[in-house]
Parts: structure tokens; C-alpha cells; sequence
């Protein structure tokens, strides 16, 4: 029986893809550039990279935000700062809390039955902002985010810090919802939680062996738990 429900937020919850693109275009009007959706597309696959890299302890978040916008421009051929376009990024990305379709009607669904808790590497200070702009956060029993003792998911260590959280429910009463194989599933099975994919692009028949449960939908959620 499930008791408790790990949620990641990053394009899970929240849409993470259009925060982030309209967080660009503001920055980009401050600084007095030119917004294209090539810089977006850049944008992601450069920041899809670089959170790899961190996955996998190739890089720290500190190597992130310092090199994230130069590698960028670079590649666009844009003479602007890196850093101070970074600096813009994250002071705006707050502003912007764009739940995905389904997100909020799903996490009341679950909070009558369940403790909530989400489970991510973004700043913690930036995400209790977004949740709270989207009416998301009153729902949430406790954000886990482990950047202080430099843990992130899918480390093993990362999810053993989340079930001693959600004491006194057990690994076997508790479940994982992410849109990442690598981050949210991967480090789930790490430690032998349920795991439920939340496959927004579609691409679950050559992954169905990985996790417990794939969903196209937040909305069909309610048909397992």
C-alpha cells in the first residue's frame, strides 16, 4: 500500500520547457536582443547536456551556471555576457510557474490519499517560488532537494535521503512520478521504490522494460494509484 508520493517538478509539475522559453525572451528584451526559436532550441539541448553531466558527476551546478550561457552564445555567435545573461535567467525562471496540463487536478487527486513530497536538483529556493506561483506548494508536505550536501539525483544516496523523509512510510510504500528515465527512474529502482514514468514525448514502447509504470498523461495517474 502506498503512502507516500515522490514528485520531481521539472516537467512534471511544472512545464519547465515554457517557463524557460519565456524566461529567455524577457531576459533577451532586458539585455536588448534578438529572441529566434533557434536560441531556444540551443537553450535545451546545451542545458539537456550540462544536467546530464551533473547526473552523472562529470560536472557541479556551480560548472553549470558558469559556463551554460557562454557555450550558448558562443554557438549562436552572440557577442553578450554569459554571466550576467545566467544571472538574469535565474532571477526571471522564478517568475515563471507554467504547470503542466493536468498538474494541479492530479496533486489534489493525490494529496487526499497521499503525502506529497517533491524530490529535485533545482535550486530549492527557486522551486518553493515556482510552486507557490503555480497553487501547487499547499498540496506539498516538504521539497527534497539535497544541493547543500551536493547530492543529486539519480545518485543512490540522493533517494536513501528521501526515504528517510518519508518515515515512517517504507521504500515498498513508496512511489516516484518523473518525466526523466535517467534521473527520476533509474534512481528510484536505485533503492527500490515504484516507479512511474511519466512519458511526455511519447516514447515509451522501447522503454516499458525500465519502470513499473508509464503514463502519457498526469491524468491517467489515478488509474494506479
Amino acid at each position: 500500500m502506498i503512502k507516500a508520493v515522490l514528485l520531481d517538478i521539472d516537467n512534471t509539475l511544472l512545464d519547465f520547457n515554457r517557463s524557460a522559453a519565456e524566461t529567455i525572451k524577457s531576459a533577451f528584451g532586458e539585455l536588448g536582443l534578438g529572441y529566434s526559436n533557434e536560441i531556444f532550441d540551443v537553450f535545451l539541448r546545451t542545458n539537456n547536456m550540462l544536467w546530464r553531466q551533473i547526473e552523472t558527476k562529470e560536472i557541479t551546478r556551480a560548472k553549470l551556471h558558469s559556463v551554460r550561457w557562454k557555450i550558448i552564445f558562443d554557438e549562436l555567435g552572440i557577442a553578450a555576457d554569459g554571466a550576467e545573461m545566467e544571472r538574469l535567467f535565474l532571477n526571471k525562471l522564478e517568475d515563471f510557474a507554467i504547470p503542466v496540463f493536468g498538474a494541479v487536478d492530479t496533486v489534489k487527486y493525490l494529496a487526499k490519499k497521499y503525502k506529497l513530497y517533491t524530490a529535485s536538483n533545482a535550486p530549492y529556493s527557486q522551486q518553493v517560488k515556482r510552486l507557490t506561483k503555480s497553487g501547487i506548494m499547499p498540496f506539498i508536505e516538504k521539497i527534497l532537494n539535497f544541493e547543500e550536501q551536493g547530492i543529486n539525483k539519480p545518485q543512490k544516496r540522493f533517494f536513501e535521503e528521501c526515504l528517510k523523509a518519508v518515515l515512517p512510510a517504507t521504500k515498498e510504500e513508496t512511489v516516484i512520478i518523473g518525466d526523466s528515465l535517467s534521473a527520476d527512474i533509474v534512481g528510484g529502482k536505485s533503492v527500490g521504490i515504484t516507479t512511474v514514468w511519466f512519458d511526455r514525448e511519447g516514447s515509451f514502447e522501447t522503454h516499458t522494460d525500465i519502470c513499473d509504470y508509464t503514463v502519457r498523461s498526469l491524468a491517467e495517474i489515478k488509474n494506479i494509484l
